[in-house]
């Protein structure tokens, strides 16, 4: 499909906008790298803000889409977070920039609860959330580790992942994807024992007795958990950049 100057405002912006923030991107910056007077702009877009917003809006459209088409209602909640994050790679190389416009700028990540970007990122969300949930009804994901954490660390990871490797995110989207599958989903397999019924329960039981016992048992074993796939995430990267040295 042939890129239209929309695009290419776009495509311009995002880059200028993720380097030095919105605040410091002018109009004139982003008509000159497109090669066009800064009046000529306002043909096509309000104001700076509206160009920011439709950045964020294109790309969150294009995810959910994707997300959406790759449900599979007989595979497996392991399958599907796997290809989300597979998809969630593609949607980033396809829209340059756009994840760290919308991470590095508080006015977009923090809007009103109806606004249009805000709708779309809960419903990208939703889509984490239901696979995760699923694999934790259907004995295929752990029970001690908290659901919502779990969610916020991967979900995190990918977008920061795509923004550290940005400049060779094309050539190494398939590691990289199959790098955090392992990490993430390996780790949050459910073990050996963890399907059965009676353990499950007995489990749920010890957890509610720690925790009446101490209060901070459960924060102070999540803080662990959350220091401990921050190693491996920290010796993930360090052995990817290893890998890249001649």
């Amino acid at each position: 499909m042939r890129s239209t100057r929309r695009d290419e405002i776009l495509a311009h912006a995002a880059k200028l906008f993720s380097e030095r923030g919105i605040a410091a991107t002018t109009v004139r910056d982003i008509a000159d790298e497109v090669g066009i007077l800064s009046g000529s702009l306002y043909h096509y877009f309000d104001s700076k803000d509206a160009i920011a917003n439709e950045i964020v809006v294109r790309f969150l459209e294009d995810l959910n889409v994707r997300y959406e088409d790759s449900i599979e209602p007989e595979g497996s909640a392991r399958n599907r977070l796997a290809t989300m994050v597979s998809v969630s790679f593609a949607s980033a190389v396809d829209h340059p920039y756009a994840t760290e416009v919308y991470q590095g700028e508080a006015i977009l990540s923090s809007q009103p609860a109806d606004a249009p970007i805000t709708v779309l990122v809960q419903k990208a969300h939703s889509y984490w959330r239901s696979a995760i949930a699923r694999g934790i009804a259907d004995g295929e994901f752990r029970e001690d580790i908290d659901p919502e954490q779990f969610h916020r660390l991967l979900r995190e990871s990918v977008w920061s992942t795509v923004a550290q490797y940005r400049p060779q995110l094309s050539e190494l989207a398939d590691d990289l994807q199959r790098n955090l599958i392992s990490v993430f989903l390996d780790g949050f397999a459910a073990r050996s024992g963890d399907g059965d019924p009676v353990a499950r329960i007995a489990r749920r039981t010890a957890k509610k007795d720690a925790q009446t016992e101490s209060p901070d048992s459960e924060f102070a074993e999540l803080r662990s958990d959350v220091d401990e796939l921050k190693s491996v995430i920290r010796e993930l990267s360090s052995s990817i950049r290893q890998l890249q040295k001649p």
